[in-house]
């Protein structure tokens, strides 16, 4: 394919974007309607990985809503913990603050929610051995070239090393804007989907982006019409106001029209005319339009397909009550961004061989003030467990059953099936 039409292709695919059906013609010469993303995400598909990052930078709602989960996810702080105890001092710890010699550690997670949340990130992991030297980097899918025949392989199940290896050991070719590439064994790259990765490809999950295309569309073209009419509202229409059944009156001249256009123009503030003028707005009231909602129903229902709950929206967008705002943030650091965290960095573990090692990697935002609201809520359950328990000892239950009854761990004197007094 040459430069020329590779460019037509991607001009296409612009001026096609969210065009999702396209018109398709069987062996059996049957026409039917076929989706141009797909059930099982392609390989290869650089228009669609394009569509997607366009879409998000180019519309309002969808670029919020992004920034908003990134915001929240760059925020967290990454631990390293070896039989429950926290490592202070671990590699890894440097390493994340300074991943690669063009970002911090902030901006690099910034960047994984942000491909996690277009379908799926690709992390290129130098090398498999923790060292303050290493370099991540997270890889732009629209750059990356899949071998033509890895299609083939893209939904087997394997179930040997040995075809594992011979998976691992394909070479992914990254090409730069400048047209040089560089070759990148798979072996050297983490994949995380933000959806199932099980629908007919391994290495490439699909987009919530792809749900949202109409949303998406109707978000512009509301935009496109607040410009079209904002434009148009400093503009007025005068007509005569001779009756249009009087036929012995002559329309408005060329030279009237003129006339009373450079008067409307004009700096005088009275104008005596000798036939009656109606003067109109071509938008007499764009309010009536509520041009404006159309970009909050977006926002919200791209939100809520990312599982942001509405309180969390509403705080980035108009305030709401601080408590309401704290509980919600929290939840949804609790069920979203963290079950996203732990998946990354348990590959992270994986990788640099921590787990053989009794390590973990983990990222958490506890250190945040919202999340302070959970430690009230634990400090609370405490304080009833203890109660509780003391009610019952004093009733002489023994300890043991005490602990099975409240799910606790109590011990007296160090042991958990000691005798009451």
């Amino acid at each position: 394919m040459t430069i020329q039409e590779i460019l037509a292709d991607i001009f296409k695919s612009f001026t096609n974007l969210f065009r999702r059906n396209n018109i398709v013609k069987d062996d059996e010469g049957m026409y039917y309607t076929s989706s141009l993303f797909g059930v099982s995400p392609q390989f290869n598909d650089y228009g669609s990985d394009i569509e997607k990052i366009t879409a998000i930078f180019t519309n309002p709602a969808m670029l919020k809503v992004i920034s908003l989960q990134c915001d929240l996810f760059s925020l967290g702080k990454v631990y390293v913990y070896q039989n429950e105890k926290e490592v202070k001092d671990d590699i890894v710890l440097k390493l994340m603050n300074k991943p690669n010699p063009m970002q911090s550690g902030s901006q690099f997670l910034w960047d994984y929610m942000l491909w996690t949340m277009i379908g799926t990130s690709y992390s290129y992991i130098d090398s498999n051995i923790a060292k303050e030297d290493n370099k991540l980097y997270f890889l732009n899918p629209a750059k990356m070239e899949w071998p033509s025949d890895f299609n083939q392989n893209k939904d087997k199940l394997i179930f040997s090393k040995a075809s594992e290896k011979t998976l691992m050991d394909t070479v992914i070719k990254y090409r730069y804007d400048d047209g040089t590439s560089l070759n990148i064994p798979l072996s050297k790259i983490i994949i995380n989907t933000d959806l199932s990765n099980g629908t007919g490809n391994w290495f490439k999950g699909n987009s919530r982006i792809d749900a949202l295309y109409k949303i998406i569309s109707n978000s512009e073209a509301a935009l496109d019409a607040i410009n079209i009419n904002t434009r148009y509202s400093g503009k007025f229409l005068v007509s005569g106001m001779n009756d249009t059944k009087d036929v012995n009156k002559l329309p408005m001249s060329g030279n009237e029209k003129e006339d009373i256009e450079s008067k409307v123009n004009g700096r005088k503030q009275v104008h005596a005319i000798k036939t009656p003028v109606d003067i109109k707005r071509f938008v007499e009231n764009i309010g009536n339009l509520k041009l404006d909602e159309a970009y909050r129903t977006a926002y919200f229902l791209i939100g809520s397909m990312y599982n942001i709950p509405k309180d969390v929206l509403e705080a980035y967008l108009q305030g709401s009550t601080f408590e309401n705002q704290e509980k919600a943030t929290a939840r949804h650091v609790s069920y979203t961004l963290q079950p996203k965290g732990n998946s990354f960095f348990q590959s992270l573990s994986s990788r640099f061989g921590y787990d053989l090692l009794g390590k973990s990697i983990i990222i958490d935002w506890s250190h945040l003030p919202f999340m302070q609201v959970f430690e009230k809520d634990r400090a609370a359950t405490q304080k009833t467990q203890i109660d509780t328990l003391s009610a019952m000892l004093k009733a002489g239950i023994p300890i043991e059953q005490c602990n099975k009854f409240l799910d606790t761990k109590f011990t007296i004197n160090g042991q958990a099936n000691a005798g009451t007094n």
